[in-house]
């Protein structure tokens, strides 16, 4: 055998062991990448879920933010939706915006079907109810802040499921 097509065969499988390890080499960067955008997406609503649980449990600060965010009529109108004072509609408001984010953070992160289908259930069963679902059709914090593709998925489950369709 020659030297010289030994080394051509050698060029070539080493040259194909450089491609293989750049192209696995970017897929382990793409995977950590999207690893680290999960994370930062859990950890941003894990923080407005901290906030947003701070209000119901501490009246003086609820009072400041419903006046510094100019959400008392709002509160007036859930109040009479749900025959709670102002106060406690904006209890009530808080912690179903708690719950909002908390599942904004399970939809951006989740990539199986299996949970998108828990999800589904969750939303169908949970966003159903007249109250919750007057929360989310017209409070400020959950789909005017959420990204646009979960709320256009909250919103299909809500008109596709009968359970979920009456109009609070």
């Amino acid at each position: 055998m020659n030297w010289e097509a030994i080394g051509a065969v050698g060029e070539i499988v080493g040259a194909l062991a450089v491609v293989i390890t750049l192209v696995y080499l970017a897929s382990q960067v793409r995977h950590a990448k999207e690893t680290a955008a999960d994370t930062n997406r859990l950890e941003r609503s894990k923080g407005v879920r901290d906030m947003l649980i701070s209000s119901p449990l501490n009246s003086e600060f609820q009072k400041t933010l419903t006046k510094g965010l100019n959400t008392t009529d709002y509160y007036s109108k859930l109040g009479s939706q749900l025959n709670l004072s102002a106060e406690r509609a904006a209890t009530f408001d808080w912690a179903m915006a708690y719950w909002f984010w908390l599942h904004w953070g399970q939809y951006a992160s989740t990539t199986k079907e299996s949970d998108i289908e828990e999800l589904r259930h969750l939303i169908s069963q949970f966003y159903g109810h007249p109250n919750l679902k007057y929360c989310w059709a017209n409070g400020p914090w959950g789909r005017p802040m959420l990204e646009e593709n979960f709320v256009k998925f909250v919103d299909e489950i809500l008109a596709n499921d009968p359970k979920a369709s009456a109009t609070p």
